[in-house]
This record gives structure tokens, sequence and C-alpha cells, in this order.
């Protein structure tokens, strides 16, 4: 599936497909609603061009500009978010490639875009020949190479005005920056290019690196990842080793820079620290971190207990048994200990906060009651009430942790099994 917008680039990487036998191919156009009648103009230019050359087209509409707003991001960032999972979308069922035209001039221009960003590697290195389905067939070729190919070949192609507006930071670069340092350096857009490839080959190296240490480090146990603090510490310098070793769960370099004083600091007291990423949670505890991904952003996440596990840390403490019924079975009456009849629950067992809506019948009560009322009733402040975590089986509400159990849910006359969950405050 060839990414076709129309303009020269694209053009150019079609006509090469099909100059070279590819038979098995298609097109998919974005119509990004940017440029009102031009933006049209181009969907009719590829819709002609595609008819022309009886190639299957895929053609789709979506606002840029409001999914930028709703999301705060960025026009471009919005139009790449959303061309990117359409292309994905459209592939899935037939195709295994998806070929962009990003050429080797596009490439120097992220290159210093990335730099401009205080990037490191990751950045600096570019744009990738191949990532998953994504294919970058033009990147070998410059971008006065690609107009002589289409001068030469009387190609026909669209002109995007916003290319010439200075709007956009590539633009910037590309009309003010490149000829500049073409002008000290005619030679310099080669020498860039064997660069990034030499950083490309770079971070492939680095990537194996921390992949070894992550197989010597990372404990897996359950849906928690396990490292040994002792063994972080040998690492020198400890910041870097630790921004390579989390930044694929979603931790940004402030985020691990905090973490390494943290721990390089004796005299602060560590234990049950957490650091958040958008997508994991990290615990400090006692001798080892502790890392867990979360299913949502944190204020909304959900943590599974699954059965047959004793015992969890993230997002608090908790020690699981399961016991028989006897009839000398002890129960304790604290707010720290819940008991359950073990027959009714489900699992996986979920904990999350609290949100508007919530219900539960407490203990000893037959109705259901607002989790909002019961705090109210019970003279629970809003601090307090913002950490309070709610465990639950199928989707109901079994336990206000270290507060108060579902009635539904209670040890009564013939339970045999009890799932007791201890709260280590």
């Amino acid at each position: 599936m060839i990414a076709l917008s129309g303009g020269l680039d694209s053009v150019v990487l079609l006509m090469l497909f099909l100059q070279s036998g590819y038979k098995n191919i298609a097109i998919a156009h974005c119509n990004f609603q940017l440029r009102g009648e031009e933006s049209d103009a181009d969907e009719d230019f590829v819709r002609l061009l595609a008819a022309e050359l009886n190639i299957e087209l895929f053609a789709n509409s979506c606002d840029a500009a409001k999914y930028a707003d709703e999301n705060k991001i960025t026009i471009q960032e919005a139009a790449r978010d959303l061309r990117y999972a359409w292309f994905e979308e459209v592939s899935a069922a037939s195709f295994n490639k998806i070929a962009i035209a990003h050429n080797a001039d596009d490439q120097i221009e992220t290159f210093f875009i990335n730099l401009f960003r205080g990037s490191g590697t990751a950045g600096l290195k570019g744009m990738p020949l191949k990532r998953g389905k994504i294919i970058r067939p033009l990147l070998f070729a410059s971008r006065q190479e690609i107009e002589i190919f289409a001068s030469e070949n009387k190609l026909k192609y669209r002109e995007d005005s916003s290319n010439a507006s200075d709007k956009y930071l590539r633009n910037k670069i590309r009309h003010h920056l490149s000829p500049i340092i073409e002008k000290i350096s005619p030679q310099a857009n080669k020498s860039i290019t064997s660069s990034l490839q030499y950083l490309q080959e770079d971070a492939m190296l680095l990537k194996q690196l921390i992949n070894d240490k992550k197989e010597i480090l990372f404990e897996h146990k359950g849906v928690n990842v396990i490292i040994s603090m002792q063994a972080l510490k040998k690492l020198n310098p400890l910041d870097v080793w630790l921004y390579y070793l989390l930044k694929d769960y979603g931790f940004s370099r402030k985020t691990t820079n905090d973490l390494t004083f943290v721990l390089q600091n004796a005299q602060i007291s560590s234990c049950g620290k957490t650091f958040l990423s958008e997508t994991h949670i990290l615990l400090i505890d006692r001798n080892e971190l502790i890392l867990q991904q979360v299913v949502q952003e944190t204020s909304k996440a959900e943590f599974l207990i699954q059965e047959g596990e004793t015992e969890i840390k993230i997002p608090l403490h908790l020690q699981i048994s399961l016991e028989e019924n006897y009839s000398d079975f002890v129960f304790k009456s604290n707010p720290s200990t819940a008991y359950f009849n073990a027959d009714k629950l489900q699992f996986p067992l979920t904990i999350r906060k609290w949100k508007q809506g919530d219900r539960f019948i407490p203990f000893g009560m037959k109705g259901s009651k607002l989790l909002s009322d019961y705090f109210i009733d019970n003279k629970i402040d809003r601090f307090t009430k913002d950490n309070i975590w709610l465990l639950l089986s199928g989707g109901e509400i079994i336990w206000i942790i270290g507060h108060r159990t579902s009635e539904n849910f209670r040890v009564g006359v013939g339970c045999k099994r009890v799932l007791k969950v201890l709260n280590e405050v």
C-alpha cells in the first residue's frame, strides 16, 4: 500500500514501484481538510491518477484540526497520528507493507528538528528505513534527485502551498538553515546522511546492550518486574543506565534523574516512594524496585490480582491467603483485614480508585449505598477519600480497603473457603 498525497515525492514513489514491476499494490490517500479547496483538489488528483493507472484506491477524510484541539497536540502531530492509524487499519487485511515517501532531505530535516528539541540517540538517528509494516524506500534519494526524475519522466503532481510557509519548524530548516549549510559545505548533506547511518548502527548496538542488561537485572514475577537496587547501584553512570533501562516503560529523563537522586542519597527515606509514567508505576520497596504496568492513566489505573497470588505491593501492600473455614477459624476484627466467601469471587480481582456513581452494599446492611454518601456519613475527608482504594470482584465492590467490606461476599453459614486479605499499612 503506497501512501499518496499527490505531491512530488509520493508520485515519484508510486512510479518507481510501477517501473519495478510491482503488481499487488494499492494507493492510500488522507484528506486532512487543512487547506480547504486545495485539499479537495489533491484528493481529486489522486482519484484521477488511480483511475488512469487502474490501481485500487483507499481514501479517507478526517478533521486534523479538530483532532489536534481535542488532544492538545500540534496540527502536524495530529495529521501523523491520524494518517498512521488509518494506514494500519486499511492495510490490516490485505497488505503487508505500507510505503511512505520520505526522502534523504526529510531525514536531515528530522535530524535538526530532534536536535533542537534536545533528543538523544533515539531521535537523532532519524527515521528508520523499516518499522513494522512501514517502509521508506526513498530515503536513498535527495529532493533534487527526485525532482530530476520527475522532470525526465514528465510526471504530474500537486504543489502543497503550505510548503512555502515558515509556520512550521521543518520549513524554516528547509528554507533558511539548509541553504546556509550547503554554502558552508556543499557535501554536508552526504556527510550528515552518513552520520545518521552511523547513529542508527550505534542505536542498534545500544539497544542490544540494554536488552542484555535487562535480562540480567529484571526478574519477572507475575505482572511485576523486580529489579535489585544493589545490582543497579553498581552501574555507572547510574542516571544514564536508569534512563535507558526504563525509557521503554514510558519514563522521562527527568523522572529517571529524580529516581537516581533518591537512590544515591541514603539520607532520604526512599522506601514506599513511587515514580509514574503514562503506562507504568515504579515502587521502591526496601532493597528492590517493583515495576508494574497500569491499565490507564494513574488516576484511573486498574491493578489486577490473579488467582493464586499471595502478595502484591503495587499500588498498596496486600497479603492474600486462601483458607478452609473450619469451626475454629479466627476472624480478626480490624479495618486492615478483610474476609470473603471465596466461592463467590471472580478472578482476577481488581484494585482501583473510587469514582462518582460507585455503589456497594456495606457489611451488615441490605440495601446498596453510594460511596459518596458512605464517605459523608463516616466523616471521611477529601484527602483521605482521594487515597482510598477499592477491591472489586466481577466489577462489584467487595471492600473499601481499610474501611468496610460488602455484605454480598460475607463469610456465612455453609461457606467452605475463605479468602483473607491483609492490608499491610
